[in-house]
């Protein structure tokens, strides 16, 4: 599978309710050395948005001006961090998790690095 073709997925919770739309994956470069002499990248996680899986342009993190934030926030609802490791399965357009919805961390709580 493609981290593209993941964009887009429905993600349940592990009620099988569902949650959101995926709208973007979060790498880390903390894998093996590679031949290029960087690390390899791994998924960290998904990022899920509740209302429609679209694309981010960072205001969703509470930057930028006020009243952008705010039309972003309207379109997109809340919008999660899903650890990867709390994927269960991905099937056709769906994403399984093993937690809950009350589980999941928001977007703006999650350090950057």
């Amino acid at each position: 599978m493609r981290l593209n073709d993941l964009l887009g997925h429905r993600v349940h919770d592990s009620a099988g309710e569902d949650i959101g739309g995926v709208a973007d994956v979060r790498l880390v470069q903390d894998g093996p050395l590679l031949s290029s002499n960087q690390s390899a990248l791994r998924v960290d996680g998904l990022i899920v948005v509740e209302h429609k899986s679209t694309r981010l342009f960072g205001y969703e993190r509470h930057v930028g001006p006020a009243l952008l934030r705010w039309l972003v926030h309207r379109r997109l609802g809340a919008v999660w961090y899903l650890p990867w490791e709390d994927v269960e399965r991905i099937t056709d357009h769906v994403v399984q998790t093993r937690s809950g919805r009350e589980d999941l961390r928001p977007l703006e709580e999650l350090a950057r690095y």
